[in-house]
């Protein structure tokens, strides 16, 4: 006997939904499904596999790249087909003034999308951002002298969201 196809992407879609986990912006940390990771990566690249792509697989006899911080924050998402994010850093904490950009790394195995969210807007930043690729976000800064509040990056995995809390006013 064969299945039929529709039934084995039915049972596909099924599985995708099930996994990971789900919480709304500004709704707590405990819900939260980041870990810090430890992970290096190089910091430049563009977006999905263009052209601009670079490979952020670190040499195996690499040292950890430093972070240009407070200017330029990297931040590493490790996105895998399990749907849990881990990320590093777990949030992010500046106090009211300072102003950064961010350089995307995933140095997870899944593809992943990435958007600020505040009460206001929703604001895709990267679609795609594929495995072992990073993107230097060089269009916007981030919180600085106009901007003191609170506001989520989303990063979405198999469909499904998690959070990365911002506080531009921490001290």
């Amino acid at each position: 006997m064969s299945r039929s196809p529709l039934i084995g992407v039915l049972g596909l879609l099924a599985a995708a939904a099930a996994c990971g986990s789900h919480r709304e912006p500004g709704s707590g940390d405990d819900a939260l499904p980041l870990e810090d990771a430890s992970t290096e990566a190089p910091a430049d690249a563009s977006p999905g596999g263009g052209p601009d792509a670079v490979d952020a697989s670190p040499p195996l006899d690499a040292a950890p790249t430093p972070d240009a911080f407070p200017a330029v924050l990297d931040v590493r998402i490790d996105c895998h087909n399990t749907c849990v994010l881990t990320a590093t850093p777990a949030r992010i904490d500046v106090p009211a003034g300072t102003a950064f950009e961010v350089n995307w790394i995933n140095v997870g195995d899944t593809e992943c999308d990435v958007a600020k969210i505040d009460s206001f807007n929703h604001v895709p930043i990267i679609l795609g951002l594929e495995p072992g690729t990073s993107y230097h976000d060089t269009v916007r800064e981030w919180c600085g002298a106009l901007f003191t509040g609170t506001f989520d990056f989303r990063v979405s995995i198999c469909t499904l969201p998690s959070y990365i809390p911002v506080d531009c006013s921490a001290n």
